[in-house]
């Protein structure tokens, strides 16, 4: 039990990254108007918002931070080639996503040995 504050954190921090990924690919896809925007801005805020809830640690956050994770990953995989952002960049968001998706699976269902230890 003593990994789980760690493992908030660092989901909070990564979902804080992916929320800065999502607010500045206004920068290289030219603008608020284009459709890369329309598609990336919505999920900023909401992924800040979701940030603040696993930097308390919230369960119930963490089980919505986990579903939004898993199809956040999904939505940016498929419609990476709509993105006019790097691939590298798209590829960022799908990772982030799959990684606090990962850490919420180690927070949500934790193993026995790190329950007992």
């Amino acid at each position: 039990m003593r990994f789980l504050p760690l493992f908030y954190r660092v989901a909070a921090g990564l979902m804080v990254l992916n929320a800065a990924l999502h607010l500045f690919a206004v920068l290289p896809s030219g603008g608020f108007g284009t459709l890369t925007a329309q598609m990336l801005l919505p999920a900023a805020p909401i992924y800040a918002l979701l940030a603040w809830g696993l930097f308390n640690r919230s369960r119930w956050v963490a089980w919505i931070q986990f579903f939004v994770a898993l199809l956040g990953a999904l939505v940016a995989f498929a419609f990476m080639p709509l993105l006019a952002v790097p691939a590298w960049w798209a590829w960022a968001i799908v990772a982030l996503d799959v990684d606090v998706a990962i850490l919420m699976l180690l927070i949500l269902w934790p193993s026995r040995q790190r329950v007992r230890a």
